[in-house]
């Protein structure tokens, strides 16, 4: 098959390849740090992984596009090839949008998971389920834009078709509006939050990534005025083509919220804040016992208890760290319990029964979550 690549195009396929993988190599690493990591694979996960497949899929197109004739004038380029790039932009459409609406619903499905109120919920469900009326309108009015639809590539087949005009622009503005609504969704959870700074500066750089996006997507809008205006549509295609690439791919960056930084919530599972240590002292052995329980993440099971003799050391050890095993219900959670003591000496006023009778007293029987 004849091929004809310009090197306005090639340009911008070299932009759509470094995004692509870059795309590429960030979600390899968000499911690797959920797998390996987290152990825990989320809907936003499983979203992420089949907009990627659809920014391949554009990404392959893109090609087809360049080398018969994107970034060429449109007289130059002979009928045959002209057909071929008109299929493969055909195709790409509906393509992109798809990659773009998945992703969209990746990042609310992440909020319902990271901020999981109420509010939150129904408002991520809500949005979700009008990217998911307007998107199937989006995709099947790309790919019917013409009937029949050959007419899209060949102008002198009988038939009609959507002013194209209307429809770029019209999808483009709820884009921009859907983006938006995803960037100030979680501010009011957020003000909210008591963080330390390094957590406040991981957020500010997550949600910065977001109002990034808006810009691509006002910038590809300004490029789908030039391609609508143009009498030259085969040359004033190649920016329009480089901004779609830029913000299908662009939204794939943002990452999972690292498990430090929140207490999330995900298919059963829900973090428990640090328990406040307990202090007691025996005031007839003189032994001042010192107990703290950290628990990270877990799920909403029946709680163990713990007795006091499963946590007091070797009295010749004044203090040591005890990690415990981690239960069936806590795979891949960290348990750490830290006990400590200090002996003095004193006479002794009643029997060893009694002391431990009344140190257990000081001490109640912990139960960790």
């Amino acid at each position: 098959m004849t091929t004809l690549s310009t090197s306005r195009g090639r340009g911008a396929l070299a932009v759509s390849t470094v995004f692509t993988c870059l795309a590429t190599a960030l979600v390899l690493i968000r499911i690797y740090t959920r797998t390996v990591m987290v152990k825990q694979m989320g809907a936003d996960d499983y979203a992420i992984l089949v907009a990627l497949a659809f920014s391949w899929a554009f990404f392959g197109l893109f090609v087809g596009e360049v080398y018969h004739g994107m970034g060429e004038h449109f007289k130059l380029i002979p009928a045959d090839i002209y057909k071929t790039q008109m299929i493969c932009f055909w195709a790409s459409v509906p393509i992109y949008q798809t990659s773009l609406l998945v992703t969209k619903m990746s990042i609310l499905f992440q909020y319902r998971r990271v901020f999981s109120t109420p509010r939150m919920r129904l408002a991520c469900n809500l949005l979700i389920a009008f990217l998911a009326v307007y998107g199937t309108w989006t995709v099947l009015s790309a790919w019917a834009n013409c009937v029949p639809l050959a007419k899209f590539w060949d102008p002198s087949v009988p038939g009609f078709c959507f002013d194209k005009k209307a429809l770029w622009f019209s999808n483009s503005a709820i884009h921009i509006l859907t983006d938006l609504l995803i960037l100030i969704y979680p501010m009011p959870v957020l003000k909210s939050l008591q963080l330390p700074r390094k957590q406040k500066f991981a957020l500010m750089g997550v949600f910065a990534l977001g109002g990034f996006v808006m810009i691509t997507s006002i910038l590809r809008l300004k490029s789908l005025l030039v391609i609508s205006n143009s009498s030259d549509p085969t040359y004033d295609n190649v920016g329009a083509a480089e901004w779609s690439a830029i913000e299908c791919n662009h939204k794939s960056y943002a990452l999972p919220t690292p498990p430090h930084i929140f207490s999330t919530r995900s298919n059963g599972s829900r973090s428990k804040t640090t328990r406040p240590s307990r202090t007691g002292r025996s005031v007839l052995t003189g032994t001042h016992t010192h107990v703290q329980a950290s628990v990270i993440g877990g799920r909403d099971t029946k709680h163990d208890d713990y007795d006091l003799d499963d946590l007091t050391p070797p009295s010749s050890a004044p203090s040591y760290n005890k990690e415990l095993d981690t239960k069936e219900a806590f795979a891949g959670i960290k348990v750490t319990t830290l006990v400590s003591q200090e002996s003095t000496s004193h006479p002794a006023k009643s029997s060893t029964t009694d002391d431990a009778a009344s140190t257990k007293e000081l001490v109640p029987k912990q139960s960790f979550c």
